[in-house]
């Protein structure tokens, strides 16, 4: 069938931001079961976000919901509170630390809402050591979803906030099942009655997503990357070029296999060009004392004792590299 394009890019979701052009569907002071809006904080994909306020208990939260007669028709809005509804049992069924935390789900007139956590939105990261970390943490949360069974598919800087110090992964609108069997295609989140309503954003969506193809944990990889790129302005140097050239390579097969070999790849960014470099000059100086152990006069035998230690000294460095190439680390 074919596939419904909708805008889901909600700048500054789940985090208080500027003005909206269009005006909220709710007021401030509407109730949604226990929760009491409090301000309007922005909206796509066929539905609204707004912080709201426990009416018993104060405690502050972001409500999703759906909106009708926002365009699209009544399919549009059916497919929108499915979608929806999905999402709000993901989050219930599945807690992690870099999830928002679930706290409430119900209907309004018919309509579904949730309630979850309240994210604040900050800038990327730009240094070396706080970019790997803030990586690593977002990294983590994908490989946690890829362990799920599940690729986000949407993963881009206003979709990343921040509990204190922890980055959190926001809307997992776009999430897909793909732990069943090769050939089937899944459940997805972001699929309602067999249409795919959007594959992701532009510039942060991989290649084979853009042109209708399969997503696999890859396709995550390459929005990884991407965000590793913007850390640094768009202009990474050494070995954050290399990753980021390395997980948005054109074809999946050539990116880090998942999320846990980027995670790989970002911790040992500086190990893997110290060791390769100590190992060519460690190399080096073995070739040039075996050299010089060929032109001594000491006896055969000792010379093709060293000559065999010498040997086996190579070897084993060379499997080591061999071992870190395989290991994705360089």
């Amino acid at each position: 069938m074919a596939a419904e394009n909708t805008d889901f890019d909600v700048e500054g979701f789940l985090s208080e931001r500027g003005p909206v052009d269009l005006p909220a569907s709710f007021a401030a002071g509407d109730s949604f079961g226990d929760w009491r809006l409090t301000a309007f904080l922005g909206r796509g994909g066929g539905g609204e976000v707004y912080r709201a306020v426990h009416s018993a208990l104060g405690t502050a939260a972001a409500l999703k919901t759906c909106v009708e007669g926002r365009g699209g028709g009544a399919e549009s809005f059916n497919n929108a509170c499915a979608r929806l509804r999905r999402e709000a049992a993901f989050l219930a069924a599945n807690a992690h630390p870099a999830f928002p935390r679930f706290l409430g789900f119900g209907e309004r007139n018919g309509i579904p809402w949730y309630a979850m956590e309240l994210l604040e939105p900050r800038e990327l990261p730009g240094k070396d050591a706080d970019a790997a970390r803030f990586l690593l943490s977002v990294a983590e949360g994908v490989a946690h979803l890829h362990s799920l069974g599940y690729i986000h598919r949407d993963i881009k800087p206003s979709n990343i906030l921040w509990r204190a110090d922890r980055p959190v992964i926001a809307d997992f609108g776009l999430a897909k099942d793909v732990s069943l069997e090769p050939g089937h295609a899944g459940e997805s989140l972001s699929v309602v009655g067999g249409t795919a309503v959007c594959v992701g954003t532009p510039g942060f969506a991989a290649p084979e997503q853009i042109a209708g193809g399969e997503a696999t944990p890859a396709s995550d990889v390459y929005a990884l990357g991407v965000l590793a790129n913007e850390c640094f302005g768009g202009r990474p140097r050494g070995c954050w070029a290399r990753i980021v050239r390395r997980s948005t390579g054109s074809i999946p097969g050539y990116r880090y296999r998942d999320a846990a070999a980027f995670m790989r790849a970002v911790r040992f960014r500086h190990l893997a060009r110290y060791f390769l470099a100590g190992a060519a000059a460690a190399a080096l100086a073995a070739l040039c004392v075996w050299a010089a152990l060929s032109n001594a006069r000491s006896a055969r035998e000792e010379q093709s004792a060293k000559e065999r230690l010498l040997r086996e000294r190579l070897e084993k460095e060379h499997e080591e590299i061999q071992e870190m190439l395989r290991l994705d680390v360089y």
